[in-house]
């Protein structure tokens, strides 16, 4: 029997693995680029969004034409992504709502079609059949229902997608593309529907400016609010705030002047809307450099309405803004008896009472408290503790008048060798409820204790007697 050639079919398979390595590099190291080209084939807003800025837009839909123009094209801060500043121009002049445009931009540049329907082959008559099927033909998309957006580049170059009638099969919609003004008409594109949606339902008021105020809150020094439920009379004094003349909590005035500052039109309602609506809050801010700002929120049908001279017209705002403004003085009371910074500063620590003869005294000597007088020896770790429950425990509620404290009432002094009593409370418990009284204060009030203070509060020195 003759043997087979060994030698020849080696070198035939090497000669097949060689073509068919070839043949798979030549076919799918270009895959990447081609599948970006079949992608940008399949865009109707034929631009680059990483490198390209929009210098301005239409907005054509059943609900009108809107036109806008950015307004830092120099800045660079027009490119999809970027929060740049917009001005609308028609139908009326007013400022953009930046973030609601960028959103919008950032619709444009994902623009891409599922398909696409080549009609190059086509005959000049059939195509304009197809392009009136479609509701794309000339006297389609120039009929007053026509939808289209179109973006003007920073070369000065028009794109812009048409969008036509709705595919009977799926949820698509057919889409022409046009460049400086000209259709293409050879190529339509099948774009999901929820692109209509996202681009058409868009009013005038969606994307103007909803800014109401303009003004920095940390230079307002006082503010009068007098409403349904209570008054208050916010005022800085060297950096902290007073509401009513008691010590305020100043993040909970900051807070409030936060969220006038930053407060947002819910919708732009026309004059019939405010008929018999009713006040429910007015406010005056006053500012470092004497000027005032004042507003008046009103009610009507469970929707709330500002109005103020600095605005042209009444806008609709949330109702939070007007719980906000409607908030009670102990709301915004300073309800911690100390503070964590003041905390950190404390060296010295004395408890007196019926029950404390003699008086037990702390310090503070860097690393732990000490008991530093003679009596009844206590855990001194407790006396951390205590301090520690004094600068995280809220009070819920400031009682007034103060419950009258009993004889067994205790007496906390608080301060540092400069400083040896700087703060004073008595605490003291009256039908199972614990107080605090600040005796710096002559407001006849007493703050309600946290269980979380309450517990670690020796209304006797059992409870802290060293084992």
């Amino acid at each position: 029997m003759k043997q087979p050639n060994w030698k020849t079919a080696l070198i035939l398979s090497g000669t097949v693995l060689v073509l068919g390595s070839f043949t798979y590099w030549l076919q799918f190291s270009h895959k990447p680029k081609k599948e970006r080209a079949d992608t940008e084939l399949k865009r109707p807003l034929a631009f680059s969004a990483e490198t390209t800025q929009i210098a301005a837009f239409r907005l054509k839909s059943s609900r009108g034409l809107i036109e806008a123009k950015c307004d830092t094209l120099a800045v660079k801060t027009c490119k999809v992504g970027s929060t740049g500043d917009w001005t609308i121009t028609y139908p009326v002049k007013l400022k953009g709502d930046s973030d609601a445009i960028r959103d919008l931009m950032n619709t444009a540049s994902t623009l891409l079609a599922a398909e696409t329907i080549d009609l190059s082959d086509e005959t000049d008559q059939r195509r304009a059949g197809l392009m009136e099927e479609y509701g794309l033909s000339d006297s389609k998309r120039t009929a007053t229902g026509a939808q289209f957006i179109e973006l003007t580049l920073e070369d000065g170059k028009k794109v812009a997608a048409w969008f036509g009638e709705t595919h009977p099969v799926g949820d698509k919609t057919f889409v022409a593309a046009s460049i400086n003004g000209a259709v293409n008409s050879k190529t339509v594109f099948l774009i999901a529907n929820f692109y209509k949606s996202n681009f058409f339902e868009k009013t005038l008021n969606q994307l103007r400016d909803k800014s109401i105020f303009n003004f920095d809150r940390l230079q307002a020094d006082g503010m009068m609010v007098s409403g349904t439920r209570s008054k208050l009379s916010l005022k800085r004094m060297e950096g902290l705030w007073a509401v009513n003349g008691k010590e305020a909590d100043y993040d909970r005035v900051e807070t409030l002047l936060s969220a006038v500052s930053q407060a947002k039109a819910k919708d732009f309602p026309e004059a019939p809307a405010l008929k018999g609506a009713k006040s429910s809050v007015k406010a005056s801010l006053h500012f470092k450099d004497g000027h005032t700002l004042d507003f008046e929120i009103l009610l009507q049908d469970k929707k709330s309405f500002l109005k103020s001279a600095s605005i042209e017209a009444p806008v609709e705002v949330e109702p939070g803004l007007v719980e906000r403004l409607l908030q009670r003085e102990n709301e915004f009371r300073k309800n911690l008896l100390i503070t964590q910074a003041q905390k950190t500063t404390l060296t010295r620590m004395l408890l007196e009472g019926k029950n404390f003869t003699p008086a037990a005294e702390f310090t503070w000597e860097g690393k732990a408290w000490t008991q530093k007088s003679q009596g009844t020896k206590l855990d001194v770790s407790k006396a951390g503790l205590l301090i520690d429950a004094l600068s995280v425990g809220h009070s819920p509620e400031i009682v007034s008048p103060a419950p009258k404290a009993p004889e067994d009432s205790v007496t906390l002094t608080l301060g540092d060798s400069k400083e040896p009593a700087r703060f004073r409370f008595r605490f003291y418990s009256v039908k199972e409820k614990s107080y605090a009284r600040d005796l710096a204060s002559n407001a006849d009030e007493a703050f309600l204790l946290d269980p979380g203070v309450k517990n670690h509060f020796p209304f006797k020195p059992d409870s802290w007697k060293a084992k």
